[in-house]
């Protein structure tokens, strides 16, 4: 990161923390040598995808910005970002790694992470009569309230946004 010091003349660090999955600029050192934040973010999440481990950095100026590509990895990041809490450049590190030291505390497991083995999350559906069935496409956990309310013939709950599973309903 000393290059991109170097290139904005500055000596003071630019970034002020990271807190998972967010990294968090030093928004008074970028202010009080008049830089421009979001090209400042971009220059970071250029250079922290040279790191062994960063598989994206993405800048949360391109999320406002709608500058990100139509795909599922990064509708999620999309789905994370709030604009009032989150931090200035999102990272998704590589497949099976994760950041070993959060505040001092050893970690040696995380959730979170973009990644088929962490967003597959198996749903059961038992008794009262429910045949065993596998499904095998994607659903959403925001799926299950309304199978439930459906198939209890309940109003589903307020809000609600998924889609019933009618493989469970079918049966």
């Amino acid at each position: 990161m000393e290059d991109i010091k170097k290139k904005f003349g500055v000596s003071q660090e630019l970034i002020s923390g990271f807190h998972h999955p967010y990294l968090f600029l030093n928004r008074e050192t970028i202010k009080n040598h008049q830089l421009d934040i979001d090209e400042v973010s971009r220059a970071i999440a250029v250079e922290l995808i040279k790191f062994k481990g960063i598989a994206y950095a993405v800048p949360s100026i391109d999320i406002l910005e709608g500058k990100m590509p139509d795909t599922k990895l990064y509708n999620q990041i999309m789905r994370n970002f709030n604009p009032k809490r989150s931090g200035d450049i999102y990272i998704v590190l590589e497949p099976h790694w994760f950041v070993n030291d959060f505040d001092g505390l050893t970690v040696a497991s995380t959730h979170g992470s973009p990644w088929f083995y962490d967003t597959f999350v198996p749903i059961i559906f038992a008794g009262n009569g429910l045949l065993h069935k596998n499904i095998y496409r994607e659903v959403h956990t925001v799926d299950i309230a309304l199978t439930l309310s459906n198939y209890l013939k309940i109003k589903g709950p307020s809000g609600a946004t998924g889609q019933p599973l009618l493989e469970v309903l079918s049966q």
